[in-house]
């Protein structure tokens, strides 16, 4: 659960079974769930992408659990808007929030 600042209102998150892309509720909220948490999983290939993306923020793991770290705003986060939308990582892309 996260609160939303802007509009004072309790978000519920659901980590869908499939991609959910362009929906509306992610452009008005300016990005509550990428200041949420304190990583995000990553796959090797998805680590691979955003290192070529410039991420500054990779964990890399032995074990294959690498990360994002977002904790205080993900770093591809811009004015309440993902700047990598297209190359998210699938946990993103599968995330959602209800009231």
């Amino acid at each position: 659960m996260s609160w939303n600042r802007r509009s004072g209102t309790k978000k519920h998150g659901i980590l869908l079974d499939s991609p959910l892309d362009d929906d509306g509720r992610c452009r008005e909220c300016g990005g509550a769930c990428c200041r949420a948490f304190i990583s995000v999983p990553l796959t090797w290939d998805e680590y691979v992408r955003l290192e070529g993306l410039g991420a500054t923020r990779l964990q890399f793991s032995l074990t294959g659990h690498h990360s994002l770290v977002i904790e205080n705003g993900c770093e591809f986060l811009s004015h309440g808007r993902c700047t990598i939308y297209a190359h998210r990582p699938d946990v993103c892309r599968r995330f959602f929030c209800s009231d």
